[in-house]
């Protein structure tokens, strides 16, 4: 899925404001203000597509625990460690 048919049917004013974001951050953070779900094909190209190796990826760790078991609600912004319990 390609981020333009994603936003094809926001509003002419979001869609405006999607296009002029600089990064995938600021993206997901103009998602997340205007409570728009991201479906995970979306971040996929944000990401620059779902093809991408998962050796070459770092995975996230918890800051308090270090441990690799974290939930991550996109839309939110909101990071949980799946095995102690942290939320950052």
């Amino acid at each position: 899925m390609s981020i333009e048919s994603y936003i094809k049917d926001l509003d002419p004013e979001l869609q405006k404001k999607a296009r002029a974001c600089d990064n995938a951050e600021e993206l997901l953070a103009l998602a997340r203000e205007n409570k728009i779900p991201v479906p995970d094909e979306v971040l996929a190209a944000i990401a620059g597509g779902d093809n991408a190796d998962p050796e070459n990826c770092a995975k996230p760790t918890c800051p308090k625990c270090g441990h690799h078991n974290i939930s991550e609600d996109y839309l939110h912004g909101v990071h949980h460690c799946n095995y102690c319990g942290y939320e950052w």
